[in-house]
């Protein structure tokens, strides 16, 4: 490395990085694979910032880049292949070659096609075996993220591989392409560990892996690490379905590993769910009417004017297909507007009594919308957190309180969807907390939320054309929040 200032300097900046993190530096002239396991010790260290992780990214992909150099005939050629001018000696007892080309059988999809070239670098490799004596020997073929394929060749050898000049790699060349050369640079009682380790990371069932063949087989033959599967984990190397059932045949450390995966699987099923459901809902905004105008909704907004000791929770009560909960996205978007707040967070309530409020953030969310909440009694059995009192409240308790959280709706909003189906209705007429006007504000719809036409005319949820409701829409409304003898303008004047 000493002769290539560029990749002497990207060492220096990669080590710089690496630096006050506890782990082991590399010097200047270091081996790729010295260089390579620096820094993902770097990266694998938990919540780095994101700018640092680009950083060191970005520096070592300029590394690789002084590694790597095109053949004329497109094949990957190493850094280390013979020219004319060599005089490097090589000395070594255990190397990883791995051979790489972007064209014909390289680039094959046909299994078949891929099988011949495997079987005969195998060939090629049980060759090199018996003419240098190796010891052991693993051969892997893998598709890379290009679309083709390259084949990792490890052996450790029962006495030193020693040739210096231009022609001292021309042994492991095969079919004209000069494999990329890591030699093993452990030595004393790590060499051993590094020789077991180079053999799995050949033949570990790693994602793109092909075809596989070895005559020194981890966990029988030899212990596994945990850490090796660990890295391959991190570096995106392996599935969590192959991560796993390495780890269950290593034993040691296994059910903090599963839990890890479950979890993670967890929150990448949500993660995927969540990005569905936001590319259906930009894909239906085009084919979204306007929501009509209420003064239920006014009445409701016009609470968010100025300090409150409690805010009413709004109430929309209809049949199917009337818009309800696009209503009830619409207001709380509305409400988010005037607080600076771009979110809400939507839960499904139907029967269930307690409500699951762990998602709320209050510094990012302007409320909640409670969809197809299935009885009226819920809002009255979660009244105190539900008005937006300046309190703390504390949703998920159970007997350890392991999962509960904290969580307030002071200043913001709680939206409540009901279908005809829904029990205890008649309590918003009947009950003494229920049919306050200052606990909630019920917008029963009789028609449809949305104006399916050019116009979106202000409509009464039960007023008839012509009515003096309806009417209101030609003047700038002014209402008051129920229950308060201030009177607010809204929207207010620009």
């Amino acid at each position: 490395m000493g002769g290539n200032p560029q990749r002497r300097k990207l060492v220096q900046q990669l080590r710089q990085r690496a630096r006050g993190h506890s782990v082991p530096l590399v010097p200047d002239n270091a081996s790729k694979a010295a260089v390579d396991a620096m820094v993902d010790a770097v990266l694998g260290i938990p919540n780095m910032p994101d700018d640092e992780r680009a950083a060191i990214l970005q520096t070592k992909a300029e590394f690789d880049n002084t590694w790597a150099s095109a053949s004329a005939s497109g094949a990957q050629q190493d850094a280390h292949a013979p020219d004319a001018t060599s005089t490097k000696v090589w000395k070594f007892t255990a190397a990883q070659l791995t051979y790489n080309a972007t064209e014909g059988e390289w680039a094959s999809t046909n299994k078949q096609e891929l099988r011949g070239l495997f079987d005969r670098v195998l060939t090629f490799a049980r060759v090199l075996e018996k003419s240098l004596k190796a010891e052991h020997l693993s051969v892997k073929m893998e598709r890379s993220k290009e679309n083709h394929v390259h084949i990792h060749v490890y052996f450790n050898l029962t006495k030193a591989f020693r040739a210096e000049g231009p022609s001292a790699l021309a042994p492991f060349t095969f079919e004209g392409i000069h494999p990329h050369v890591v030699p093993n640079k452990a030595s004393g009682g790590a060499f051993a560990g590094a020789v077991r380790h180079g053999h799995f990371y050949v033949v570990a069932d790693k994602i793109g892996s092909v075809f596989a063949w070895t005559n020194y087989h981890p966990f029988t033959d030899y212990a596994v690490e945990g850490w090796w599967l660990d890295n391959l984990l991190k570096q995106q190397k392996m599935t969590h379905e192959a991560y796993l059932s390495n780890a269950a045949r290593l034993g040691v450390g296994f059910q903090r590993r599963l839990n890890d995966v479950s979890a993670a699987q967890r929150y990448l099923k949500g993660q995927a769910i969540a990005q569905a459901v936001q590319v259906q809902a930009d894909a239906l905004k085009e084919h979204t009417f306007p929501m009509k105008d209420f003064p239920e909704v006014d009445d409701f907004l016009a609470c968010f004017q100025g300090p409150r000791h409690r805010r009413p929770v709004l109430a929309i009560i209809g049949g199917t297909n009337l818009g309800k909960s696009m209503l009830a996205a619409h207001v709380l978007r509305k409400l988010g507007s005037m607080l600076g707040l771009a979110n809400f967070v939507e839960v499904t309530v139907e029967q269930n009594p307690h409500l699951d409020l762990a998602d709320f953030d209050w510094t990012r969310d302007a409320g909640v919308l409670l969809d197809g909440v299935g009885d009226s009694l819920i809002l009255k059995q979660n009244r105190e957190a539900l008005q937006g009192r300046a309190k703390l409240c504390k949703g998920g308790q159970s007997a350890t309180n392991v999962y509960s959280y904290t969580y307030s709706l002071v200043k913001r909003g709680a939206v409540a969807t009901f279908d005809l189906s829904a029990e205890n209705l008649m309590l918003f007429h009947t009950d003494h907390w229920l049919s306050n006007k200052q606990n909630v504000i019920t917008l029963y719809l009789k028609e449809k939320a949305f104006a399916e036409g050019p116009t979106t005319p202000r409509a009464a949820a039960v007023a008839p054309q012509g009515s003096p409701q309806t009417r209101m829409a030609k003047r700038r409304f002014v209402g008051k929040c129920p229950g308060h003898h201030d009177v607010v303008e809204f929207p207010p004047r620009s």
